[in-house]
Formats: structure tokens, C-alpha cells, sequence
């Protein structure tokens, strides 16, 4: 069992750049003034419009390379590269239908392949920075309207029409699995491991057990329409205010509580006790049942127990003891039955 995973324009060589794109260019290494030349050239072929300066955002938890460009018109864009061909093929569309919801996305201005076989897509430029780098800063009255303004948001994705299957799609399309359980692997019905073994192992046979508990729970849900990936990341803060969210180029059908069980792996793995408080007004918003505050709870120690495996595998010892403790200390959550 393991943690869910989710699922075209010639540079030209007449591009002119700004000063300031010249000067920033001479500042950077040769790799790196390469890209940023390459992406001021995208810019200007998608949009018609040369770029004042670049720069490549690193406090992000993007898989996608982004590119903050400031251009000489005034405005500012995001460029989103990725190496897969055909990654933001929906994105416009998914954007516009959330839009219409009346959640803060933002537009798309271009999108298509790269001259290397990946994509691109530009947006305008939503000021801020993920939730994650914010948390320590908030007020508790912040935390707490942030989280009812995501939970209300994500209260309107529901809306949109079920899929005919659970997983991840575009929005409006079919997702491809019959049964939400199916996200996670075969059924558990390994044995628990023995006293003696490794601690990743039991902590395993512990979820599997964890599973077999909830999966009446799994059986009875509709594959209903959330943002999956809305937990510390994707949510832009500035200030302490919400700005918006972004990278939403698929949605998920299923369980909403996915993704605040997703966000409390990430707090209790990244961040501690300064999300607690954010972790804490997601469920509040989310009035779970006892059954289904276990799901998130079991959500929440897959990914976890996920970072563990990956972490032991680059031979981080002290950093695998760090998520041992939280991966068991969730896992008792998620293993107290409490009342219906």
C-alpha cells in the first residue's frame, strides 16, 4: 500500500530583452542565465512582449519549474514548465470552471509545447507565497479565516458534477477507478508484522490494519469533485491574506477529506506546531464523522509513513527517527475508535 499519486512554440533567435534582463543575465551562472534567457524568449513569443527581468521561484512545492516574470508593459506573469508534454492541457478549463465558482484562480494567458518536448503555460502572477511559508506568521484569526475560506471553496467544488469513477481528471471528465479504495493499492490483508521488525514495516502493518477498519467507510462514498492538492501549498498567502490558489491543471473524485488529511501530514512532517491551529479549523469546517475523522487520519499517515520510506531510502537517520514519531502518533489518531 502507498500514498496516492496523481496523474505544444520555437524559441527564436531574434528575441530582444531588456536591459534589466541583460544585466540580470550577466549576474547569473551560465546553466542558469541560459534558462532564464529561454524563458524570457517563451515569454516573448507567447505574449508579444519582452520581459524587464526573471526569476526562478525556489520557495515553492511545485513539481513544475516556475518563472516569475516582470514584463515591460507593467504586468507581472507566472510561467510553469514542465518536462511532460501535454501537462497543462486542461488547466484553462479547470481554471474557468473553478472561476466560476467564485474562487480567486489565476487566468490563463498562453500555454503549449516547449522546443523540448515539454509545456508550458502562463498565467498572471498571484502575489503571495505558499501557505506553508506563512503559517509560523499568522495571527490565530487569520489561520482560522483562511481555513474557512478554503473549506467554503472547496464546499463549491462539490457542486460540479460527480464522475462516473474516483481518481484524478479533469473536471467534467471520467476518473478511472470503480472503487475510491483503489487509489491505495491492493486490499490489506497482510498479517501485523512481528514485534521484531523494522519500524517502517510496523508501522505499515498498522495503517493496513487502520484500512481494513475504514473501508465501510470507502465503500460508501460518491465520486464527488475536490482539489486534492489544496493543503499548504497551492494556497497563496500575502500578508495574511488569502490571494488565491493555483496549480490546478487536475481535480480529484472522491473523498474531500483527502486533502486536509494530506494537510496535516504536511504541518505535522514541515511545519509543527505553528499549523496545528490551521490543521485543527479544517476539521472543524469539515464536521466529520467519527468513521470519517479516522479516514483523515489514515490519509494523513500514508503520506507520512510515504516521506518515511523515501527519507530511509536517502539514508537520513535523524530525519527518519523525526517522522517515525509523527507517523505514530497519528497513527494512534486514526486507530481510537470513538463513538458514531
Amino acid at each position: 500500500m502507498a500514498e496516492p499519486s496523481r496523474p505544444d512554440e520555437p524559441e527564436p533567435s531574434n528575441v530582444q530583452h531588456s536591459k534589466g534582463i541583460g544585466e540580470q543575465l550577466a549576474a547569473l551562472s551560465a546553466a542558469e542565465a541560459e534558462k532564464a534567457e529561454d524563458v524570457a524568449a517563451l515569454v516573448y513569443v507567447a505574449l508579444g512582449v519582452p520581459s524587464r527581468t526573471i526569476q526562478r521561484e525556489t520557495l515553492t512545492l511545485s513539481g513544475n519549474a516556475i518563472f516569475h516574470a516582470e514584463l515591460v508593459d507593467g504586468r507581472e506573469v507566472a510561467v510553469r514548465i514542465s518536462a511532460r508534454r501535454g501537462s497543462f492541457a486542461y488547466t484553462q478549463h479547470n481554471l474557468s470552471a473553478l472561476g466560476s465558482l467564485g474562487l480567486i484562480v489565476p487566468t490563463v494567458l498562453a500555454s503549449g509545447p516547449t522546443s523540448t518536448g515539454g509545456s508550458f503555460v502562463i498565467l498572471n502572477w498571484i502575489p503571495g507565497r505558499d501557505l506553508q511559508f506563512e503559517l509560523s506568521e499568522l495571527s490565530d484569526r487569520q489561520a482560522t479565516h483562511i481555513a474557512e475560506t478554503v473549506s467554503d471553496w472547496q464546499e463549491r467544488v462539490t457542486s460540479l458534477p460527480e464522475s462516473r469513477g474516483f481518481g484524478w481528471a479533469p473536471i467534467g471528465a471520467h476518473a478511472p477507478h470503480a472503487r475510491w479504495t483503489d487509489l491505495f493499492g491492493l486490499p490489506a490483508t497482510a498479517v501485523t508484522p512481528p514485534e521484531h521488525a523494522a519500524p517502517l514495516e510496523r508501522l505499515r502493518g498498522r495503517l493496513r490494519a487502520v484500512r481494513r477498519d475504514i473501508e465501510p467507510y470507502f465503500a460508501s462514498l460518491r465520486p464527488i469533485c475536490f482539489l486534492d492538492d489544496l493543503t499548504i501549498k497551492n494556497v497563496i498567502v500575502e500578508h495574511g491574506q488569502l490571494r488565491g490558489i493555483i496549480d490546478v491543471d487536475f481535480v480529484c473524485y472522491g473523498d474531500p477529506l483527502l486533502s486536509i488529511g494530506t494537510t496535516l501530514a504536511h504541518i505535522a512532517a514541515d511545519v509543527g506546531e505553528a499549523g496545528h491551529l490551521y490543521g485543527h479549523e479544517l476539521i472543524r469546517c469539515a464536521k466529520p464523522s467519527a468513521l470519517a475523522r479516522r479516514a483523515i487520519y489514515f490519509y494523513s499517515a500514508l503520506w507520512v509513513i510515504g516521506f518515511l520510506a523515501s527519507t530511509l531510502s536517502a539514508g537520513d537517520a535523524v530525519r527518519a527517527d523525526e517522522l517515525t514519531a509523527v507517523a505514530d502518533h497519528i497513527l494512534r489518531t486514526a486507530e481510537t475508535r470513538l463513538p458514531a
